[in-house]
């Protein structure tokens, strides 16, 4: 099995990281939503833990907030490498297709 071309690690790479943005938004929506859900029903609940259970859920949603600066950092750093890379004299050997696709996956990078 021959090794992956510098290009697809670097799609590869930043594909990965664009699912991982996806994935904690959706985490941060639901979590959003139960924090809703929660203080929206008001009282106590059966066991008496809904004020442990808001401070838990609002604690979650700050953790989830403090992932997006850092993986933003990364992902742009990856596509800096990606862009370098079709800009060098070694963008030659990839074929129109790979170098297109890759140029698609910065602009979608960079627009989120």
């Amino acid at each position: 099995m021959s090794r992956p071309s510098p290009l697809a690690i670097s799609v590869s790479s930043i594909r990965r990281l664009l699912k991982e943005e996806t994935t904690y938004r959706t985490e941060l929506v639901n979590q959003e939503s139960r924090l809703q859900r929660l203080e929206s029903e008001g009282g106590e609940d059966d066991d008496g833990n809904r004020e442990w259970s808001v401070r838990q859920e609002k604690q979650a949603i700050q953790e989830t907030k403090a992932i997006f600066e850092p993986l933003r950092e990364k992902l742009l750093g990856a596509v800096g490498g990606l862009e370098q890379l079709l800009n060098s004299p070694q963008a030659e050997q990839f074929s129109e297709e790979e170098v297109n696709g890759a140029r698609e996956l910065i602009a979608k990078a960079k627009a989120g």
